[in-house]
């Protein structure tokens, strides 16, 4: 019997009338030598609508009564009830937050300084070995987080129904986007879902903890956790969010299938490959950088189209070459460096600066079919 909790999930859950099934698939999971607590932070905020938190009381009072069933000393339900919560618009970050903290306090009271913080959504469900693999993955490979598959399961809908094409095209736009990082070089090219990664304990404390944004806290959190460590995409379980629409926050995956279905658009035009290839060949060329002049860097970089070069220069990227060399012993220290100023916000920066114009925008499925098997 495991002495300690080997990992705390943290899930949101605001007006979520199938939040027990999320539970459920949970306490159904197979079990390993490893205590589990599930967090669940059952929140609304003083502009939440009385609907909302009669049916947060609902799922609340639901979990309490599953817990005093189920629960052993070994694998615990445990909801907890946060009210009135600040802000103008409702989100997932601030709970987050809460819970993830309230995760951090916990295991350093048991001493467990190994434990494993893990983000899920109240609308999301688990493959049977997602505890067992997450835990296997954590051990085997020595991990500090990792981010896990997911798949929005819509193939319950008929191939037509509106929200099935919007879901299958925002989720092909997802892992375009990827691949498109991975397919430059990037080091940190990882989904970046807030029902979808796990981090340790003392990881979660490195990167200063969840944020308060109301969307996005999990890309913003990752930013900042993928160079700590080492990071893994486990790719032998699964996470299922549901499929649907939502005007909670002002983006991610539920705003985006709403304005598919509302403006009867379900094609999504996306950066094209060309872009991601620009990319590639300047991460490509960073070994030369290291150790060289201004005058040199200039120099390699000489080939480069117009645009690449107006961003670069925008960025002041030459400067930037010369102050880490001069920061920098030796090449592995270099490239972490380099890609400490070239984050996944940067690189965001270069594809908006180079879209439309001059690069015009792709159709994603199109794209998508010159990266993804």
């Amino acid at each position: 019997m495991p002495a300690t909790n080997d990992l705390i999930i943290v899930i949101p859950c605001y007006d979520e009338p199938e939040a027990m099934a999320t539970i459920r698939s949970l306490f159904v999971c197979e079990r390993g030598n490893f205590g589990v607590q599930i967090l669940v932070v059952v929140n609304s905020y003083r502009i939440s609508p009385e609907s909302a938190k009669q049916q947060n009381l609902h799922s609340f009072q639901e979990m309490q009564v599953f817990a005093s069933q189920y629960n052993t000393p070994d694998f615990q339900l445990v909801p907890m009830w946060i009210e009135d919560l600040p802000g103008h618009q409702t989100g997932a970050g601030l709970p987050r937050k809460i819970g993830m903290d309230e995760a951090a306090r916990r295991f350093q009271a048991s001493g467990n300084k190994q434990g494993i913080i893990i983000s899920l959504d109240a609308d999301t469900t688990v493959e049977k070995n997602y505890l067992k693999e997450i835990v296997r993955c954590f051990r085997e490979y020595h991990l500090r987080s990792a981010t896990i598959e997911f798949h929005h399961p819509v193939e319950y809908l008929k191939p037509a129904d509106p929200l099935r094409r919007a879901t299958e095209t925002y989720e092909t736009y997802l892992r375009y986007y990827r691949a498109a990082l991975e397919y430059t070089g990037y080091p940190y090219a990882y989904y970046t879902i807030g029902s979808a990664f796990a981090v340790t304990v003392e990881t979660y404390r490195q990167a200063g903890g969840m944020g308060k944004q109301q969307a996005g806290e999990d890309f913003y959190f990752l930013q900042k956790v993928f160079p700590l460590g080492k990071t893994k995409f486990i790719d032998t379980t699964c996470v299922y969010p549901a499929a649907r629409i939502s005007h909670r926050v002002p983006f991610g995956t539920g705003l985006v299938t709403a304005k598919m279905i509302e403006e009867q658009q379900f094609t999504k035009y996306t950066y094209q490959v060309k872009a991601f290839t620009l990319l590639k060949h300047l991460f490509d060329r960073i070994d030369h950088f290291y150790r060289a002049t201004p005058q040199q860097v200039t120099e390699i970089l000489s080939d480069f189209p117009e645009a690449m070069l107006a961003f670069l220069s925008d960025q002041n990227f030459v400067e930037k070459i010369d102050e880490i060399n001069r920061n920098t012993a030796g090449l592995a220290n270099f490239k972490k460096r380099f890609f400490n100023y070239f984050t996944a916000f940067r690189i965001l920066k270069y594809l908006n600066f180079v879209h439309p114009e001059p690069f015009g925008w792709r159709e994603v499925r199109s794209e998508a079919a010159r990266l993804l098997p």
